[in-house]
């Protein structure tokens, strides 16, 4: 996780707790691999098949951003042919990592020592990336990862960044337009990925208790969930036994040990995680976000994920998603209330017709936008070419 020294233990932990995986051990050989090869040809004035080189500057390799926003479309980029690129964290990067690279692309970093690698990059001409996929100026005050970059340094560091960047990237529209608006009219905006190679391998299981599985994967969304609990409380005293819920990653305080609640631990290896999901077969998938700023700048991961593993999902009624959802289509829309979510559970539930319809829709959705292909067309006719 990040440096012993500049991230607090509650911030290591907090980062450890993201749904989304960290590289698996596969991917970081395979990763390491090319940057040997890569390493090798520059000492021996030969850059690696002279593709172009995108340097990626990183907060942590731990990131699971730098898995989503890299690490899938330059993978196949360079499957391609078409762009070599290298990761480096943003304390270990040289002057002459910087020098060789064509383009600059930093992930995630607030750290003014990675904003001198900004400054470096910038006075040898090279063309600057800054990809980010929360919003940290809006983060709500009071919380642990609030007080790391609350920090005046760091604030006016990603300030900076999003200011003087050639391109920021976003997951994001409304984050897109965000900041376009107060920082920067450089902004390339497209969502991230799902590799259809790894869940094309699996076979959804069938199940046989005859059970309604309703399902939620994610981090800590504690505050979001507060009119979620009493609607889901509300349906177990309806259907009874025809139901059950199943949280992988975070469960609410007071649904643990819940009659009729699962709770499966963080998987943190993404190719595992996302396995696990699709092999879940969950009925119904609750994806609530409340209505702030922070949260309306968020990516769509949920749909994207929900859409890619053919699972239904109900989502709250904010940009984060009614930009992408068509209601009734490709997911449920409701409001963030406690009646908005009872109702949007009790709707899913007794209409096996309208659940099948929004999985499917859903599933051809994901597929025509989320795929590597379509991420990698975006990379380069919003940021490469």
């Amino acid at each position: 996780m990040e440096r012993q020294g500049i991230l607090s233990k509650n911030i290591i932990a907090n980062r450890q707790n993201e749904n989304i995986s960290y590289e698996n051990g596969y991917d970081r050989g395979h990763n390491a691999g090319y940057e040997g090869g890569d390493q090798e040809g520059i000492a021996r004035g030969h850059p690696n098949t002279l593709l172009p080189i995108a340097l990626v500057i990183t907060a942590s390799k731990d990131l699971p951003s730098l898995k989503m926003m890299i690490y899938h479309p330059f993978n196949h980029l360079k499957k391609l042919g078409r762009y070599n690129f290298r990761v480096r964290t943003e304390d270990t990067v040289s002057r002459e990592d910087i020098e060789f690279a064509n383009i600059v692309i930093f992930v995630r970093n607030v750290e003014p020592h990675a904003y001198r690698c900004f400054e470096m990059a910038h006075e040898m001409r090279k063309r600057t990336i800054y990809c980010i996929d929360d919003n940290f100026l809006e983060i709500r005050a009071g919380t642990q990862i609030n007080d790391y970059y609350a920090d005046p340094a760091r604030r006016e560091t990603f300030i900076n960044f999003l200011k003087n960047a050639h391109i920021v990237h976003v997951n994001s529209e409304f984050f897109a337009d965000y900041i376009r608006l107060h920082f920067n009219p450089r902004v390339a905006y497209f969502p991230a990925t799902v590799d259809y190679e790894w869940l094309d391998q699996e076979v959804k299981p069938s199940r046989r208790d005859g059970r309604i599985v309703i399902g939620y994967e994610g981090s800590h969304k504690e505050d979001d969930f507060k009119p979620v609990i009493p609607a889901i409380k509300r349906i177990f005293k309806e259907y009874r036994w025809a139901v059950k819920i199943e949280f992988f990653g975070f469960i609410p305080a007071s649904l643990r040990g819940y009659p009729g609640v699962t709770h499966f631990p963080y998987e943190q290896d993404y190719r595992r995680f996302i396995h696990r999901l699709y092999t879940l077969n969950w009925d119904i998938g609750l994806a609530p976000l409340a209505d702030t700023l922070f949260n309306q700048c968020k990516t769509n991961n949920k749909f994207r994920e929900y859409g890619a593993c053919m699972i239904p999902g109900i989502y709250s009624q904010m940009p984060t998603y009614s930009s992408w959802v068509n209601h009734g289509e490709t997911g449920y829309l409701v409001p963030h209330t406690e009646e908005g979510w009872y109702e949007g559970m009790k709707q899913m539930i007794e209409n096996p017709a309208l659940r099948q319809k929004i999985k499917e829709q859903a599933s051809s959705f994901a597929r025509s936008h989320f795929s590597i292909e379509t991420c990698v067309d975006n990379w380069e006719s919003q940021i490469l070419s």
